[in-house]
């Protein structure tokens, strides 16, 4: 059955101290014993393969069904991506929409919104505006502090008292 045994490098310790132990007890073995070792490598191999094939079959079903989850030509959607768009040469850049103060982005038709960023609401808007918020950064900034200090008072911390006395 077994009847060359590979060369390799390395090896464990035995191998280093009993060169081809492996082979002598091989030989030693009962032929009974080598045929229902070598009869336990081949189911080995042979179930790998066995267990192998069970799973496609049930992996080659699953791939039937998604071919019924492609989507239908029927209901696609009327649109076009960008990225298509920019392929075929027919994207539009721009706005859609009309801007600020009746302007469309043409050319004498703009308005630029940075002249107004010191005051973007009117004081009736900023009050207003003031009772939805949901929180104050400067209140929990200083809630942030407050927890910080009052951990720092209330724990103990160690003090070294240096015994400059002299021993006598």
């Amino acid at each position: 059955m077994r009847q060359a045994r590979v060369l390799r490098a390395g090896g464990g310790m035995a191998d280093k101290m009993f060169p081809g132990y492996k082979d002598k007890i091989w030989a030693a073995l009962p032929q009974s014993v080598k045929e229902s070792q070598v009869k336990g490598a081949n189911n080995a191999f042979e179930n790998g393969i066995a267990q192998h094939k069970s799973w496609q079959g049930y992996l080659l079903s699953f791939k039937e069904v998604e071919k019924s989850f492609v989507p239908s030509q029927k209901f696609r959607k009327p649109a076009v991506d960008w990225r298509r768009q920019m392929e075929r040469g027919t994207m539009h850049y721009g706005r859609w929409y009309e801007g600020p103060n009746g302007s469309d982005y043409r050319p004498g038709n703009t308005h630029d919104r940075l002249l107004d960023v010191k005051e973007p609401f009117t004081h009736e808007e900023w009050e207003e505006r003031k009772n939805y918020r949901s929180f104050d950064l400067m209140k929990f900034g200083y809630m942030c502090l407050g927890i910080f200090l009052a951990y720092r008072v209330t724990n103990e911390w160690p003090v070294v008292w240096c015994d400059e006395r002299k021993e006598k």
